[in-house]
């Protein structure tokens, strides 16, 4: 569906992937209450660093969250009034900031443009003239005595990005402008406080400047992942506050498409804005929701990006769809196989690689980064200049949008191809390689023409580019005068070829007409001669003849007579059997026609009545086949009915008795086995009897565990968690007990565990320090657990779903975000799978022989480990069609059956046949008892009791129904029966072992 997003910033709450401005503060949701420490580290030191990873909010929180108390009068030991200069590197991050210091001075604005050049030349000059230069130049523009001066480098890793390491200069400046804010923050007598925005991948740039990392060291503030609760607030609070509602299905299908990514919150609110503008269009009705068809409509989180920017895209004229695709592939890189990185480029620079004018490059840049897009940089409202850098807004834009994936893929092999074409150029002027010849040749010829590569394009990946294209075009030149010397040669040859040809034609034809000549004389010759006694004896002959005729005829006369005599009799007899045959054959066919006329007519007869006697059988099975579907019917949806009855139910007697004889008319009728409204009925009924079955396990912290598996070796069930425990978990005498194997560890997350075929050995994985690239996995001796942990290397990041070989001498992990499946040999990890496919989730089979997996994309993998792990695409999920564009349904399990015979996964429609919702928040992880009669399943919930994180369903209504019975002290009266039943059906016992209570 093509969609015209209404362009009203006023009335969209949501601004897409740009951050939140200050006066959008009442917008902002999600961080409440974490403001204080960071103005308390600034109030403490001068200085913060607010560090996060990239689009986890860390302007937004700057502008909505710190600014606005800093404005409201925050108090220090100078003065309550502040005045905040918000500055980003960029490309020249002193002339930024020089600008900064005086764009909201009165006398600047009212300036005319050389005036405000003069000015900021001159700003620009005191803040190089030392590095004191950010204290004088705020003293200066200083335009009252009693203000703190608050300066925001926002972007801070802008100066890492931007700075071209080749450069003298650039270099320089860089270390200029950080000894600028170091000063200033170290002056005493000048109430400047310095505050930055870094994503925390840069962290590491900072080494190099002793003076900043101590600064960052005494005071940062690394921004938290959001909870689920506060990603609620951020999607529902904006809407309120934009006079509209939000159905819960969308509130949690969106919560459930953003996961636990922190980089998917800027696609969040883009694809809210997108919703917003959707729903403020095409809504049904004024106090309509905005609803799932609304967010489905501009293609979800997954394609809503893709879509906006297509949007632009379609927007653009011929040559400008040239321009933007240079454009784009300037300020983009492809790094190894699949990975895609942002390269900033400034705006003379695209010009000249798309060979045309700065002002064609802006009028593509402006159809990007219109109010409501902001998918490039600078932003929308700020100026571009020659030098401007432009950069896409956020790295998610490369993954989503189908035609830049395809854009930087096509940039990679033309740069290949030109590297390639360098390297044999050098390599030939140094007499270390020949020219080209095809294939090659006429691979290089043909990118050239494809790609039309420039002086400028070819110089940022190899300065030799004139020597390169000078090297193509001379191979060109040789190969083509080497095809005409053949040419020439082959022409020469054909021609002698020709001549000798021609004259041994000639010899032949003369010789063949003497040979043909002298033939026919001779056949004429031998002709004469045979005709000449063919003749004679053709003569003697026919007087022979002539003599045997006349005798001949002579006897044919005289037996002509004879047999003309005989014909007439017997042509006389003839006729007359004629007649008696023909007289005979009409009275027998009369005949059989009467006996034909008469058998069908009793076949017909007989047919009726038969078919009469199955018409009646039919409607009498009919009648009661009817009769009892409606029997069944009625019983079934009683059933449901009272099953509803029963959960509200206050008194746990009768609730229990009505839950029960649910479940006994369901299961009578043959209604479904697996009815949620009929377990739901019994699990209630005996969570509130306090059955053992239904007791939730205690022993992690609040949505701390994330996995549960079981083992039948041990026969033990195996817990561990975000708080860093291992529990082993025994049921006996009709409840569970644990055994802490690994107690809490500080910033220890325990994401993945198995047990060892001999169960002597046990394996865990997750996350170390609480940050996502540290990974860590140790095996553990379960017979000796006072022995430390053995620890295992080798693996990337966000490791999950461990599996022991059959053997128990290694196991396979899923590593890399499920881009890679790697094999571990107890000491080291070695990858044996690379994906191209993301992969959801991982299982050995139970010969040990196979692995088999879930791809992102809807396919289901298995590959043979002891060929090479070969693999096999078993399996793919039908595309939906979501917002006019075909989706692939994301696999998001598989395993094996107990036989191993059979795969069985899970794909992200999220069916299921019965709602377990006896719990606060989502499921992390889940499990069956080796007995299959408990479903164990893992909460994420800051709401649950601190040590109730694992809850426990009953599997197996026939069990649970038997449970509640011996709970009962007594059977249903006629009252109840007739209440909450149905006076029109028989009263029966619901429980076979109580006393029939009438």
């Amino acid at each position: 569906m093509s969609m015209e997003v209404v362009d009203k910033i006023a009335a969209n709450p949501f601004p897409g992937l740009r951050p939140f401005q200050i006066d959008e503060s009442h917008l902002f949701f999600g961080r409440e209450g974490q403001s204080d420490e960071v103005l308390l580290k600034l109030s403490k030191s001068r200085f913060v660093g607010v560090i996060g990873p990239s689009g986890s909010g860390k302007s937004s929180f700057i502008y909505c969250g710190v600014l606005p108390i800093l404005y409201g009068g925050f108090l220090t030991d100078a003065s309550p009034n502040w005045e905040v200069v918000v500055t980003r590197p960029g490309g020249g991050p002193i002339d930024n900031m020089a600008e900064a210091l005086i764009k909201n001075n009165p006398e600047y604005i009212s300036a005319d443009p050389e005036e405000k050049r003069i000015k900021r030349t001159i700003f620009s000059t005191l803040l190089r003239s030392s590095s004191l230069g950010l204290v004088e130049a705020v003293q200066q523009s200083r335009r009252s005595a009693d203000v703190n001066y608050l300066i925001l480098v926002d972007q801070f890793e802008e100066l890492f990005r931007f700075k071209d390491s080749t450069d003298p200069n650039s270099v320089n400046e860089s270390l200029a402008f950080i000894n600028l804010l170091m000063e200033a923050v170290n002056y005493p007598d000048a109430p400047i406080y310095v505050a930055i925005t870094m994503r925390s991948d840069f962290i590491g740039e900072c080494a190099q400047f002793p003076e900043l990392t101590r600064k960052i060291n005494d005071s940062h503030y690394l921004i938290p992942q959001m909870t689920r609760d506060q990603k609620r607030r951020a999607i529902e609070g904006p809407v309120a506050v934009g006079g509209a509602t939000i159905a819960p299905r969308l509130s949690q299908q969106l919560l459930n498409d953003l996961g636990d990514n922190p980089d998917q919150l800027p696609i969040l609110q883009h694809a809210l804005m997108r919703t917003w503008s959707y729903w403020a269009k095409y809504r049904d009705y004024d106090s309509e929701a905005l609803d799932l068809k609304h967010y489905e409509a501009i293609g979800t989180m997954s394609e809503a990006l893709s879509m906006h920017a297509n949007e632009a895209y379609d927007e653009l004229d011929e040559e400008q769809k040239r321009v933007c695709e240079i454009l784009f592939k300037a300020i983009t890189e492809k790094r190894g196989e699949n990975f895609g990185i942002r390269r900033p480029t400034r705006l003379n620079e695209i010009a000249a690689i798309a060979d045309c004018s700065e002002e064609d490059v802006v009028a593509v840049i402006e159809k990007f980064r219109e109010p409501g897009r902001s998918l490039l940089t600078p932003g929308h409202g700020m100026p571009i200049g020659s030098k401007s850098m432009v950069d896409i807004s956020h790295e998610s834009l490369m993954r989503i949008w189908v035609r830049l994936k395809n854009w930087v893929d096509d940039e990679a092999d033309a740069v290949q191809m030109y590297t390639r074409l360098a390297e044999a150029a050098a390599m030939y002027q140094v007499g270390k390689a020949g020219l080209w010849r095809p294939p090659d040749l006429q691979l290089a010829l043909n990118w050239q023409a494809k790609h039309k590569p420039t002086l400028v394009w070819g110089q940022r990946y190899n300065p030799a580019f004139e020597r390169t294209m000078i090297f193509l075009e001379y191979s060109k030149k040789e190969f083509e005068t080497e095809q005409r010397i053949k040419e020439l040669e082959q022409k020469r040859k054909l021609q002698r070829a020709r001549i000798v040809a021609l004259v041994l034609a000639g010899g032949m034809i003369i010789a063949l007409v003497g040979i043909v000549f002298a033939f026919i004389q001779k056949t004429a010759a031998e002709k004469a001669q045979a005709e000449t006694l063919v003749q004679k004896q053709l003569a003697d002959d026919n007087a022979k003849r002539a003599e045997e005729a006349a005798r001949y005829a002579e006897i044919q006369r005289d037996s002509a007579k004879i047999a003309q005599a005989q014909a007439e009799k017997a042509r006389i007899e003839a006729e007359i059997s004629e007649k008696n045959a023909l007289t005979q054959k009409q009275r027998a066919e009369a005949q059989r026609q009467r006996a034909e006329e008469n058998e069908l007519k009793a076949n017909l007869e007989k047919q009726r009545a038969e078919d009469n006697e199955k018409l009646a059988q039919t409607n009498a099975d009919e009648a009661r086949k009817q009769s009892l579907i409606a029997t069944q019917r009625q019983y079934i949806a009683t059933a449901k009915s009272i099953a509803v009855k029963s959960k509200e139910q206050p008194d746990k007697e009768l609730q229990s008795l009505l839950a029960q004889q649910a479940f006994i008319f369901n299961k009578t009728y043959d209604g479904y086995e697996y009815d949620n409204d009929i377990y739901t009925g019994l699990f209630r009924a005996l969570k509130k009897q306090d059955d053992p079955l239904t007791k939730n396990l205690q022993g992690h912290d609040a949505g701390a565990c994330r996995i549960l598996i079981s083992d039948a070796k041990t026969r033990k069930i195996y817990s561990g968690g975000s708080d860093g425990r291992i529990l082993a978990w025994t049921y006996r005498n009709n409840q569970w007990s644990s055994e802490i194997l690994v107690d809490k560890r500080s910033n220890y997350l325990v994401y993945s565990l198995d047990i060892s075929p001999d169960g002597n050995y046990m394996i865990a994985g997750g996350l170390a320090n609480g940050l996502s690239t540290q990974n860590y996995v140790e095996l553990y001796d379960l017979r000796n657990m006072a022995t430390p942990p053995k620890k295992i290397s080798g693996f990337t990041f966000d490791i999950d779903n461990l599996h022991f070989t059959n053997d128990g001498k290694g196991f396979f992990a899923r590593d890399n975000a499920g881009n890679s499946i790697k094999y571990s040999d107890l000491n080291t990890a070695k990858e044996v799978i690379k994906s191209t496919e993301k992969i959801n989730g991982i299982v050995l089979s139970k010969d040990g022989k196979k692995l088999a997996g879930a791809g992102n994309n809807g396919t289901l993998y298995v590959w043979d480990i002891n060929a090479n792990y070969s693999p096999t695409s078993l399996f793919k999920t039908a595309n939906e069609t979501r917002g006019g564009k075909s989706v692939a349904i994301p696999l998001t399990g598989v395993g094996f059956t107990r036989d191993g015979k059979k795969l069985v996964f899970g794909d992200a429609k999220g069916l299921q046949p019965i709602v377990l919702d006896d719990h606060a928040d989502w499921v992390r992880t889940a499990v069956f008892t080796l007995d299959d009669e408990q479903l164990l399943a893992g909460m994420n919930s800051n709401s649950e009791k601190s040590n109730e994180t694992i809850h426990a369903w009953p599997t197996n209504m026939k069990t649970m129904s038997n449970l509640l019975c011996n709970h009962l002290t007594r059977n249903l009266t006629q009252d109840e029966w007739e209440i909450n039943v149905d006076k029109a059906l028989t009263r029966e016992i619901t429980c076979s072992n109580l006393p029939d209570t009438k």
